[in-house]
């Protein structure tokens, strides 16, 4: 089990390096095609191309991999009021909820990114299909945290999973 902890932390590191990299990798395009379209005056058409299709995948894949149910925006004025057997029925219902929606869309999901094959980016051609398969592992993504999250509250140790937040954990710009 440690070692399975072990993998999951180094996994998790070399996902936000990979998004680090991806972004790293946005601006140098951008200020490659500035430099080639205002200094050199031949534009660089296919680097805007590239910047959105690696914005794409950095935007789904981080989301999918590196983003922490902690860090996502939450309304919880009514969560912080009550205990620990409501904030459990209120978690499982909408586990139940996202999980559920995006398992049932998943298939739609599927077959809408597979029939893009045909279609072809304007200036690199490459297959649309494969530029938007990010979605698809980012949709599959929330399925299975969904399901994670469903063991977690169902299992012994859920009283850990409604656990209030610590207060360096919740504060942000606006306390």
């Amino acid at each position: 089990m440690i070692r399975a902890g072990r993998v999951a932390r180094i996994m998790a590191k070399a996902a936000e390096a990979c998004s680090a990299a991806a972004f790293a990798a946005i601006f140098l395009l951008f200020l490659a095609g500035i430099f080639w379209r205002y200094v050199l005056g031949a534009p660089l058409s296919w680097a805007d191309e590239l910047i959105m299709v690696v914005f794409l995948w950095s935007v789904f894949l981080t989301e999918a991999f590196v983003i922490e149910e902690r860090e996502q925006v939450t309304f919880d004025g009514i969560y912080d009021l009550v205990g620990a057997r409501v904030r459990r029925v209120i978690l499982l219902l909408g586990a139940l909820l996202v999980g559920g929606t995006f398992l049932v869309a998943l298939p739609l999901i599927l077959d809408y990114v597979q029939f893009l094959w045909r279609e072809r980016t304007s200036v690199m051609q490459w297959r649309l299909d494969v530029v938007y398969f990010c979605f698809v592992v980012y949709w599959a993504a929330v399925v299975v945290r969904a399901a994670l999250k469903l063991a977690r509250l169902l299992g012994p140790g859920w009283r850990d999973e409604v656990a209030p937040a610590m207060p360096d954990e919740r504060s942000n710009l606006l306390g």
